[in-house]
């Protein structure tokens, strides 16, 4: 000892408490001196005050040397016992976690009553970063070597060994911004000249990344060069307009391509995650489809064979392997050696190969880069088509894989035997020496010429995605979708076909030069996004919650603040809205001071009671509730209708709770402490904490009262603030005086 024994519940520790009055563990000179000090605290409190149950009950403790802080204790009382504690004559406390995040009271040992709490929504076990700032208070620096930690199961199965180890050796929550943008604050920032809300919200924690990232990656510079690099690229588009006769329709035939290119990848990708790596018998191998990658592989709806379908993974269902087809480059398309990179094999990934004065390439075809699947499908044999070898000696055939190194491709010994000269000759069929990988490629490349035949006199049928969904595989929502980007490929593609960009015989090169501008372009104006207020995590909440300001007459079509919003300036304890609305509807102008106070403790007490609105409170202080609920409603429901994720039934229960209405209306009239706490059962700490923000409450409505010019709310409201202001509720502190 001293020992502090931990409990995430009020209740709990009065009940543990309690349960230790036969124990004392001072001697008889720490049971004096705590006596003493417990005098001395008493005397600033009237003989009503001082004769308290909560107030008796800790005098008593104390001077054994146990010790109760919590939220619901009075404040004198919590100082009263903290100031103990440090002098070393409580030796055990019985506290909630509030007492080890603000002040610093080290004990020998701490002792957790259960290692599970209730975070305001469901009961979870403690975080590593809770227990390591309660369990830090174990161990005096100076005193002890160790301290001790001590977790109670009381009867129940030990914790599992692998929750205590995340507990106990897991990695601290990370720090995140709490930083949100109130109706106040942006009143507040819209009056001054030297900042703005977007400012406020750059220079918040929530943004502290973003705005380092785009410092470190010279996004200003890199915009700056984009920016001229994409006026260069427009000028020579214009100027080689000329050039392109009959493909007047680019740039219009680039935009719908790109649409058609989104739609198939969504639709592929949803048939993917459902129904496996064919997407439903789409991507078989054999299976011909249209390919659009010019910048990267020269291709512009150019016909492609699936040999080898894209490979998804288990546990993402994403594509982790792209599918590999054999694509016909046009007739206009020029490829250029280079020397200096090495040259793939014949039937490998990247290889370029001829057959009959046409280019045929085997490449990966992402997703995105199908324009659309036909309705085509040959079939192939994808082991004689494709090959490839991989870093581990494993040459793949088709998608299977065998060993080729050097170990496992040794023959086995076996007996010699003469084969009389004949083991060098191949074998001769039909077609002469040809293999049959030849024979193979030679079929695929003819397939993909009369494939290109048929788009070109536009009898290439598109395949409808929604035919591949298998087995109810799409329910609902989901099948509604994948109807509708079916519905969307087969029209675009349709569409396409009207254009005469599509038929053009340098479709490769005007399409290359109107994806490089375009592909600028939204690189520029992503980088313009990044650098603007736009990109601001809450910027849009800001322009919802500045639209409701202007809707309920705060603020002007310039952003300049009215009379309103400088009201609303003037409330920070509470929900400004609800504040200002009340003194312009003049709710707060018929009642009485105690009234008024009474009303205004809706907006700060926040604790949940069994007890809504007592019965017997005057008959117009519970019109004046009825109307402050009907208020928030309204603020709820048009916060609603602005955009901002705000049920209005929650917002008003949230806003307002009004279980100390009767308790703090009778404590204004001057009824002693002890009698008010006998009308609820909220804790005598949590009452006192109430009415002291109460009392900051009334200064804020006394000043609203001033700016709207309301001499009578304002002497009303000074009147509120005095009847409060006395006794145990606004006793000096023991560390002040």
């Amino acid at each position: 000892m001293p020992t502090v024994v931990f409990s995430f519940s009020k209740k709990k520790c009065e009940e543990i408490a309690h349960m230790l009055q036969s124990l004392d563990l001072n001697t008889a000179a720490e049971r004096n001196s705590a006596h003493l000090f417990a005098i001395q605290t008493m005397k600033r409190l009237s003989p009503k005050d001082a004769s308290l149950p909560q107030v008796v009950a800790t005098c008593e403790m104390v001077k054994r040397g146990i010790g109760v802080h919590h939220g619901g204790l009075l404040p004198i009382l919590k100082e009263m016992v903290e100031i103990l504690f440090s002098r070393n004559l409580i030796k055990v406390l019985f506290a909630t976690e509030t007492f080890a995040m603000g002040v610093n009271m080290p004990a020998r040992a701490v002792v957790f009553n259960s290692i599970r709490k209730h975070d305001g929504t469901r009961f979870r076990t403690l975080e590593p970063g809770e227990y390591t700032q309660m369990a830090g208070r174990a161990g005096r620096r100076g005193l002890d070597k160790v301290g001790t930690v001590i977790m109670c199961c009381f009867g129940e199965e030990p914790p599992p060994q692998l929750m205590l180890r995340n507990m106990l050796t897991g990695s601290s929550t990370r720090l995140s911004s709490q930083f949100r943008l109130t109706y106040n604050m942006i009143l507040n920032l819209l009056r001054v000249e030297d900042m703005t809300v977007e400012g406020m919200i750059k220079r918040s924690f929530s943004e502290f990344a973003t705005q380092r990232a785009l410092t470190t990656n010279e996004y200003p510079k890199l915009l700056k060069r984009g920016t001229k690099a994409l006026a260069k690229l427009e000028e020579e588009f214009v100027r080689d307009a000329d050039i392109r006769i009959g493909a007047e329709d680019i740039s219009h035939y680039y935009a719908l391509s790109f649409k058609l290119l989104s739609s198939t990848s969504e639709g592929l990708n949803c048939l993917l995650s459902a129904v496996g790596n064919t997407a439903g018998g789409s991507l078989v191998p054999g299976r011909i489809v249209l390919v659009t990658s010019a910048r990267k592989k020269g291709l512009v709806r150019s016909p492609a064979i699936v040999v080898q379908p894209p490979q998804i993974s288990s546990t993402t269902k994403a594509v982790s392997s792209p599918a590999v087809c054999i694509a016909l480059f046009p007739n206009s398309y020029d490829h250029v050696i280079d020397d200096n990179k090495p040259k793939p094999k014949e039937f490998h990934l990247n290889y370029i190969g001829t057959y009959k004065n046409r280019k045929y390439l085997y490449t990966h075809v992402e997703l995105d880069e199908i324009l659309f699947i036909s309705q085509i499908k040959h079939k192939i044999d994808p082991r004689t088509l494709y090959k490839q070898e991989s870093s581990l000696g494993r040459a793949h055939v088709g998608g299977a894989s065998r060993v080729t190194n050097s170990f496992f491709s040794a023959k086995p010994m076996t007996r010699q035997v003469d084969d009389f000269g004949f083991g060098n000759l191949k074998a001769r069929g039909k077609e002469g020496s040809r293999t049959v990988e030849d024979q193979s490629i030679e079929k695929v490349i003819s397939l993909l010429v009369e494939a290109e035949a048929m788009e070109d006199s536009c009898s290439l049928d598109v395949l409808p995605l929604k035919e591949c969904s298998k087995g109810g595989a799409f329910q609902g929502d989901d099948a509604f979708r994948l109807g509708d980007l079916s519905n969307q490929i087969i029209n675009f593609a349709a569409e396409l076909r009207t254009y005469k960009s599509h038929f053009h015989p340098n479709l490769l090169k005007h399409y290359t030069a109107v994806e490089k501008k375009e592909s600028l372009s939204a690189t520029v104006t992503a980088l313009r996004h990044l650098l603007s207020n736009e990109s601001l995590q809450l910027f849009p909440d800001f322009l919802q919650r500045k639209s409701l300001l202007k809707t309920l007459n705060y603020i002007d079509e310039n952003d300049t603040v009215k009379v309103k919003g400088r009201v609303a300036c003037e409330c920070n304890t509470c929900e400004e809205l609800i504040v200002t609305e009340m003194v312009f509807e003049g709710l707060l102008n018929e009642l009485d001071p105690p009234e008024i106070v009474a009303a205004l403790s809706a907006l700060i007490f926040q604790e949940k009671t069994d007890v809504d609105l007592d019965p017997e409170i005057p008959e117009r202080l519970k019109l004046a509730c009825e109307a402050m609920r009907k208020i928030a409603l309204n603020l709820g429901q048009l916060q609603n209708e602005h955009g901002l994720m705000i049920d209005p039934l929650e917002y008003c229960n949230s806003s307002l709770k009004f279980g100390l209405v009767h308790v703090v209306y009778d404590w204004a009239l001057g009824v002693p402490f002890s009698n008010i706490c006998q009308l609820t059962s909220v804790q005598e700490g949590s009452i006192v904490r109430c009415i002291t923000r109460l009392d900051e409450l009334c200064r804020e409505v006394r000043n609203c009262a001033r700016v709207v010019g309301n001499p009578t709310l304002y002497r009303k409201m000074e009147e509120a603030s005095v009847a409060i202001k006395r006794d145990i509720v606004f006793a000096s502190s023991l560390y002040v005086t």
